[in-house]
């Protein structure tokens, strides 16, 4: 499958359009802060969980498969946070810096991967990346965690223990975890097409997408940036180059068809999450660098992504 530049780039436009107007309307104060916050939650607790469900519910898993995918996606994962490790101690760099420069190294946007997914393959793109997203996430959260904690454990104050437990109590009712498990349960149990909850998740899902966008879009503040140079040019050199080229030399081990190759790739390149900023505040990581990475891979993604999928396709 060949993918030219310019059809990557028009494929995709319309996914960081909608980012842009999402910016716009909060700028301009079109829409105001509150409405953000409350579209934030509506997404996170509502829309997505409703379509991880649904899409999670309707696959019919191969453990062969699953178990290839998260090989090829995990692998990449683990070597990059152990790069960001590295490189973040022999550059000198504190334990908070060096928690954002790991959290911007291994941390992926599923949504913008799946948005992009969907947009480039349809239903099936959409397939595998929701797979993928229910490798990750939990898999992602608990890591990322664990590792904040052991980084950051030169910086500890005396709320660390009630921080760290907040956390772990948010992850074990992390409404997108409990739908991909409930997910499982009903594709295990061939319960597919179940009257009202499918129609309803489906329906629900279909404004995931596009809302996500928009608040995506509101929440990037240009304005807030700070200039960090080195932890900015490794933890985006980490994940918008290397993370996607691991991804995808480690692939040729599997024989994926094209579709599900390029999907991988997606994934591995997509910029930081969004919730980045949040863990860091929450754990005491950099929070105002990892704000300025957030904003700077969302950017520089517009470009990267297209190059690397016209380059293995």
């Amino acid at each position: 499958m060949k993918l030219q530049f310019s059809d990557v780039v028009f494929a995709i436009a319309p996914i960081f359009m909608l980012m842009i107007i999402g910016n716009l309307l909060r700028r301009n104060q079109i829409l105001d802060e509150a409405f953000w916050s409350l579209n934030d939650k509506l997404v996170y607790w509502i829309l997505m969980p409703a379509l991880l469900f649904n899409e999670i519910s309707q696959i019919h898993f191969s453990p062969a498969l699953f178990a290839s995918y998260a090989i090829v996606i995990l692998g990449g994962f683990f070597v990059v946070i152990l790069l960001s490790i590295f490189l973040g101690k022999i550059c000198g760099y504190s334990g908070a810096i060096s928690s954002s420069v790991m959290q911007g190294a291994a941390r992926h946007n599923a949504f913008i991967a799946l948005a992009i997914s969907g947009s480039l393959f349809g239903a099936n793109g959409l397939a595998i990346g929701t797979s993928l997203m229910a490798i990750l996430i939990p898999v992602v959260n608990v890591v990322i965690v664990t590792f904040m904690v052991i980084v950051l454990q030169d910086t500890k104050s005396n709320n660390d223990k009630t921080r760290l437990t907040s956390v772990v109590t948010e992850l074990a009712k992390n409404p997108l975890i409990l739908a991909i498990i409930v997910g499982f349960v009903f594709s295990v149990a061939n319960a597919k097409d179940v009257p009202v909850i499918h129609e309803t998740t489906r329906l629900l899902g279909l404004g995931a997408i596009p809302v996500l966008l928009l608040g995506l879009g509101a929440n990037i503040k240009i304005r807030n940036l700070s200039m960090r140079i080195s932890p900015l040019i490794i933890s985006c050199v980490l994940k918008l180059a290397i993370f996607p080229l691991i991804v995808y030399f480690v692939s040729d081990y599997f024989e994926f068809n094209a579709i599900e190759k390029i999907v991988l790739v997606i994934f591995a390149c997509a910029p930081t999450a969004v919730s980045s900023y949040t863990l860091a505040k929450q754990l005491g990581g950099e929070a105002e660098l990892m704000t300025t990475i957030i904003t700077l891979q969302t950017a520089l993604s517009f470009v990267t992504i297209p190059l690397i999928l016209a380059f293995i396709a």
